[in-house]
């Protein structure tokens, strides 16, 4: 028996190959190109960006945007000019085309469907509403039934929207005039570098027992040096944005790492968020355990794991659809704990405040995130319920205040059966990049490289 030339082993791998891809595109998975912006930041489609010449923060905006100077860093607020700046690929994504055959979508979950009000031309959004429910939007909430939709902290991690990353630090004068540092007597003032040092925040309070450190985060405009409220501005869309489409904040979300050290005994590292209507604060015990507390109500819950003096830890802190959730190191530790719902919450300015309390608290890759902002425009669940038939789904795009969903539609729900697929993987994220000086090409942006949940 002869042996396989090179040649002819190589031609049948590659047949081989080819037949596994269209298998595996037909029975099971199929790439998908997101065009536009409705999804951003989760997704991203055809846009300019290029890093804020004072922070670094990636500035992106949609290709369909018009206007691309004057783009205001989601970080920093600086105004950038994406004039020249090179255009980039929609993300990619690879979809489950099996999975709505085994079961129905599920709320909060990103799927792809064949859109009945655009001759079913694809499109990706996230569910919100379930057959049969009666859908309102309100105060940036959904509600479904009149209740509200709520969250788990997973979920909150798939809709987190940037607000203030300390990491990508301004120069010069870096992050001092965001944080307040109140002391013992007398009026805040801003943070000097002994508190707020590049991308580092220092709490200490570790002279004695009983000595306390508090910061609070303002949401300060670095150029016109003024305190504004927290908004739903999504620089994707570009600076010409109708303010119709921008409203006030209520749902923040805190992750950091600390580092506890010179931890005297009782010393005690919190946090609080503020939504508008009042305050939840976490108080963690160094070598003890935790607890929830509101600012009205007093204690919401207890009986969580502290802070271990020594030791970095990765901390998540969600006040977000009127629930509550902590997690230390990816595991949740208190909560969740839902607050009634509350009608007209007032701007917020001021959503965070950081304290310690006999012991000195390093605080690393502090990031401020919000959640999305259901804007109440289009005719479906606005100024009355969408109801949705027994086999129809409520969409709506992260990108709220850009995007075409079931808002605008002449009907609001989705059939079941126009479904195609969840999304699984951003496959192919992009980015531009440089090759032999001055040219630019398009490359794998490995950091947003995921799964979707």
């Amino acid at each position: 028996m002869g042996s396989c030339s090179p040649v002819r082993a190589l031609l049948t791998l590659t047949v081989l190959f080819v037949c596994g891809f269209l298998v595996l595109r037909t029975l099971l998975v199929e790439p998908f190109g997101v065009p536009t912006g409705s999804m951003a930041p989760t997704l991203f489609g055809h846009r300019r960006e290029a890093p804020c010449a004072r922070c670094g923060y990636p500035v992106r905006v949609g290709a369909q945007a018009g206007q691309f100077s004057g783009v205001p860093c989601p970080n920093c607020g600086r105004a950038v000019d994406l004039t020249h700046a090179p255009e980039v690929g929609g993300d990619r994504l690879l979809v489950d085309k099996n999975v709505y055959s085994l079961r129905r979508p599920r709320r909060w979950e990103v799927a792809v469907f064949r859109c009945p009000a655009d001759g079913g031309k694809p499109y990706v959004k996230r569910v919100i509403g379930l057959p049969g429910e009666e859908i309102t939007l309100r105060d940036g909430d959904v509600y479904a039934d009149g209740e509200p939709l709520r969250k788990s902290l997973a979920e909150v991690r798939e809709c987190l929207v940037p607000v203030f990353d300390m990491g990508h630090v301004p120069e010069p004068g870096g992050w001092g005039p965001r944080w307040l540092v109140y002391p013992p007597a007398g009026p805040p003032e801003p943070a000097g570098p002994a508190v707020a040092a590049g991308g580092v925040l220092v709490l200490d309070a570790s002279a004695s027992p009983e000595t306390e450190v508090r910061l609070e985060y303002r949401h300060w405009h670095l150029d016109d040096r003024r305190e504004e409220p927290v908004r739903s501005q999504n620089s994707y869309d570009g600076p010409g944005r109708g303010s119709n489409n921008v409203q006030p904040v209520h749902d923040f979300v805190l992750t950091c790492d600390i580092e506890v050290t010179a931890a005297g005994p009782d010393a005690r590292v919190a946090a609080r968020l503020f939504d508008g209507a009042g305050a939840v604060g976490v108080e963690w015990v160094v070598g003890g355990s935790s607890g929830l507390f509101h600012d009205r109500n007093g204690e919401l819950a207890g009986g969580g794991p502290g802070l271990q003096a020594g030791r970095v830890q990765a901390v998540e802190f969600a006040f977000v659809d009127r629930r509550v959730t902590v997690a230390v190191g990816g595991r949740l530790t208190l909560g969740p704990v839902d607050l009634p719902a509350v009608k007209d919450r007032g701007e917020v300015t001021r959503p965070l405040q950081l304290g310690a309390r006999g012991c000195r608290a390093v605080v690393r890759n502090l990031r401020l995130s919000r959640d999305v902002v259901y804007i109440a425009a289009g005719r479906h669940g606005v100024r009355e319920p969408a109801r949705l038939g027994v086999a129809e789904y409520f969409v709506l795009g992260d990108n709220s205040g850009g995007s075409e969903d079931s808002r605008f539609w002449d009907a609001p729900g989705v059939p079941g059966a126009a479904f195609v697929g969840k999304p699984i993987l951003v496959h192919q994220p992009l980015r531009a990049g440089r090759v032999g000086g001055d040219r630019t090409v398009q490359t794998i942006d490995w950091s947003r490289l995921r799964w979707l949940r």
